[in-house]
């Protein structure tokens, strides 16, 4: 992967303001833009320019960044934030909460996806689609049936 030449970083966060100039910096340099949904939301920020960083190549993933002043631990809840708030399709949304997510901490390899070498890290819902996870908002415990950790089912 491409890295910054003035900061070799993987990924960069909190990109609120970034510029037409750092955008294509990212485009450039191969870093992951990791964007923020809850973290606008909560402290009314205009969100991240997620359509415009998709539109200039930029690899886009999703965090909660979980703290004090934007606590959510609810990964649906941040990619229908992303979907509402920075106008990303559901699959972008699903792409950047998991595969991208992956990628940007360097495990795009590994994790992230559903596939035979991978590791076996994924949820079983109670819905007839996908995006249920998504669609109802704040009621991801009524739709995630099991959380699958390294093959292991580790909550009912």
């Amino acid at each position: 992967m491409k890295k910054p030449i003035k900061f070799q970083a993987r990924a960069m966060s909190h990109l609120e303001e970034i510029s037409e100039e750092g955008i294509q910096a990212m485009s450039k340099s191969g870093s992951v833009a990791v964007l923020l949904p809850s973290t606008a939301f909560i402290l009314r920020l205009t969100p991240p320019p997620a359509r415009k960083l998709i539109e200039n190549k930029v690899i886009v993933a999703l965090g909660s960044d979980f703290n004090p002043n934007a606590y959510c631990l609810a990964m649906p809840m941040i990619m229908h934030f992303a979907c509402v708030t920075m106008k990303l399709s559901m699959p972008e949304a699903l792409t950047a909460a998991t595969l991208n997510s992956a990628h940007s901490i360097g495990r795009g390899k590994t994790h992230g996806a559903i596939a035979r070498g991978r590791n076996a890290d994924f949820i079983l819902l109670s819905a007839n689609s996908w995006e249920h996870i998504i669609y109802r908002i704040a009621a991801h415990n009524d739709v995630i049936r099991h959380v699958i950790k390294n093959g292991n089912i580790i909550d009912v």
